[in-house]
Protein backbone atom coordinates (compact mmCIF):
# COMPACT_ATOMS: atom_id res chain seq x y z
CA UNK A 1 0.00 0.00 0.00
CA UNK A 2 1.24 3.47 -0.80
CA UNK A 3 0.21 6.65 0.98
CA UNK A 4 -0.18 10.05 -0.64
CA UNK A 5 3.21 11.07 0.73
CA UNK A 6 5.10 7.86 -0.08
CA UNK A 7 6.71 8.85 -3.39
CA UNK A 8 7.98 12.24 -2.20
CA UNK A 9 9.39 10.91 1.08
CA UNK A 10 11.08 8.02 -0.73
CA UNK A 11 12.48 10.41 -3.35
CA UNK A 12 14.04 12.59 -0.64
CA UNK A 13 15.77 9.58 0.90
CA UNK A 14 16.94 8.41 -2.51
CA UNK A 15 18.30 11.86 -3.33
CA UNK A 16 20.38 11.94 -0.14
CA UNK A 17 21.79 8.53 -1.11
CA UNK A 18 22.47 9.66 -4.69
CA UNK A 19 24.41 12.63 -3.38
CA UNK A 20 26.44 10.30 -1.18
CA UNK A 21 25.54 12.25 1.94
CA UNK A 22 25.70 10.56 5.32
CA UNK A 23 23.45 12.79 7.43
CA UNK A 24 24.24 11.10 10.74
CA UNK A 25 26.48 13.82 12.19
CA UNK A 26 24.11 16.60 11.16
CA UNK A 27 21.02 14.81 12.51
CA UNK A 28 22.59 14.33 15.93
CA UNK A 29 24.08 17.83 16.01
CA UNK A 30 20.55 19.14 15.48
CA UNK A 31 19.14 16.79 18.12
CA UNK A 32 21.75 17.81 20.68
CA UNK A 33 21.31 21.52 19.86
CA UNK A 34 17.57 21.34 20.51
CA UNK A 35 17.75 18.73 23.29
CA UNK A 36 21.19 18.99 24.95
CA UNK A 37 20.00 16.69 27.74
CA UNK A 38 20.06 13.83 25.21
CA UNK A 39 23.80 14.01 24.51
CA UNK A 40 24.84 12.23 27.74
CA UNK A 41 22.79 9.21 26.64
CA UNK A 42 25.40 8.61 23.94
CA UNK A 43 28.43 8.47 26.23
CA UNK A 44 29.38 5.00 24.93
CA UNK A 45 29.20 6.04 21.28
CA UNK A 46 32.72 7.35 20.89
CA UNK A 47 32.96 6.76 17.14
CA UNK A 48 29.36 7.47 16.08
CA UNK A 49 28.59 3.85 15.20
CA UNK A 50 25.57 3.64 17.51
CA UNK A 51 24.17 6.88 16.12
CA UNK A 52 24.71 5.62 12.57
CA UNK A 53 22.99 2.33 13.33
CA UNK A 54 20.05 4.10 14.97
CA UNK A 55 19.64 6.43 11.99
CA UNK A 56 19.81 3.50 9.57
CA UNK A 57 16.99 1.83 11.51
CA UNK A 58 14.98 5.05 11.34
CA UNK A 59 15.40 5.13 7.55
CA UNK A 60 14.35 1.46 7.32
CA UNK A 61 11.32 2.18 9.49
CA UNK A 62 10.37 5.18 7.36
CA UNK A 63 10.61 3.14 4.17
CA UNK A 64 8.35 0.46 5.64
CA UNK A 65 6.01 3.06 7.16
CA UNK A 66 5.44 4.75 3.80
CA UNK A 67 4.90 1.36 2.17
CA UNK A 68 3.41 -1.87 3.41
CA UNK A 69 3.81 -1.18 7.13
CA UNK A 70 4.82 -4.74 7.84
CA UNK A 71 6.73 -3.79 10.97
CA UNK A 72 7.38 -0.05 11.28
CA UNK A 73 4.39 0.83 13.44
CA UNK A 74 5.24 -1.97 15.88
CA UNK A 75 8.92 -1.07 15.83
CA UNK A 76 8.12 2.56 16.61
CA UNK A 77 5.92 1.54 19.54
CA UNK A 78 8.51 -0.90 20.87
CA UNK A 79 11.31 1.63 20.58
CA UNK A 80 9.27 4.26 22.42
CA UNK A 81 8.93 1.91 25.37
CA UNK A 82 12.58 0.83 25.14
CA UNK A 83 13.77 4.43 25.04
CA UNK A 84 11.59 5.37 27.99
CA UNK A 85 13.61 2.73 29.86
CA UNK A 86 16.71 4.77 28.92
CA UNK A 87 15.02 7.88 30.35
CA UNK A 88 14.35 9.33 26.88
CA UNK A 89 11.06 11.21 27.13
CA UNK A 90 8.39 10.12 24.70
CA UNK A 91 8.07 13.59 23.18
CA UNK A 92 11.78 13.69 22.33
CA UNK A 93 11.58 10.24 20.77
CA UNK A 94 8.67 11.47 18.66
CA UNK A 95 10.51 14.57 17.53
CA UNK A 96 13.49 12.56 16.31
CA UNK A 97 11.71 11.76 13.03
CA UNK A 98 11.07 15.49 12.56
CA UNK A 99 14.72 16.17 13.34
CA UNK A 100 15.67 13.78 10.55
CA UNK A 101 13.32 15.54 8.14
CA UNK A 102 14.59 19.00 9.06
CA UNK A 103 18.16 17.87 8.56
CA UNK A 104 17.42 16.35 5.16
CA UNK A 105 15.67 19.58 4.18
CA UNK A 106 18.81 21.55 5.00
CA UNK A 107 21.08 19.08 3.22
CA UNK A 108 18.94 18.86 0.08
CA UNK A 109 18.48 22.61 -0.31
CA UNK A 110 16.70 23.31 -3.61
CA UNK A 111 16.00 19.59 -4.08
CA UNK A 112 13.58 19.85 -1.13
CA UNK A 113 10.35 21.07 -2.70
CA UNK A 114 7.06 22.24 -1.28
CA UNK A 115 5.72 18.80 -2.20
CA UNK A 116 8.51 17.13 -0.27
CA UNK A 117 7.78 19.34 2.70
CA UNK A 118 4.06 18.51 2.58
CA UNK A 119 4.81 14.80 2.27
CA UNK A 120 7.12 14.78 5.27
CA UNK A 121 4.58 16.76 7.30
CA UNK A 122 1.84 14.25 6.49
CA UNK A 123 4.08 11.28 7.30
CA UNK A 124 5.20 12.86 10.57
CA UNK A 125 1.57 13.43 11.55
CA UNK A 126 0.88 9.73 10.98
CA UNK A 127 3.95 8.72 13.00
CA UNK A 128 2.88 11.08 15.77
CA UNK A 129 -0.48 9.30 15.90
CA UNK A 130 1.35 6.02 16.57
CA UNK A 131 3.41 7.67 19.28
CA UNK A 132 0.33 9.11 20.99
CA UNK A 133 -1.48 5.76 20.77
CA UNK A 134 1.37 3.83 22.38
CA UNK A 135 0.40 2.96 25.94
CA UNK A 136 2.74 4.04 28.69
CA UNK A 137 4.54 1.31 30.58
CA UNK A 138 2.55 0.45 33.67
CA UNK A 139 -0.51 2.40 32.50
CA UNK A 140 -3.88 0.84 33.20
CA UNK A 141 -5.48 -0.68 30.13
Amino acid sequence: MAYSYSAAVEASLERIAELGIDPTAQVYERLFATHPDMKPHFWRDQDGAIRGEMLAKVFEAILDFIGERRYASHMIRNEIITHEGYDVPRDIFATFFATVGETLKDLLGDDWTAGTDAAWSAMLADIDAYVRATPRVGAAA
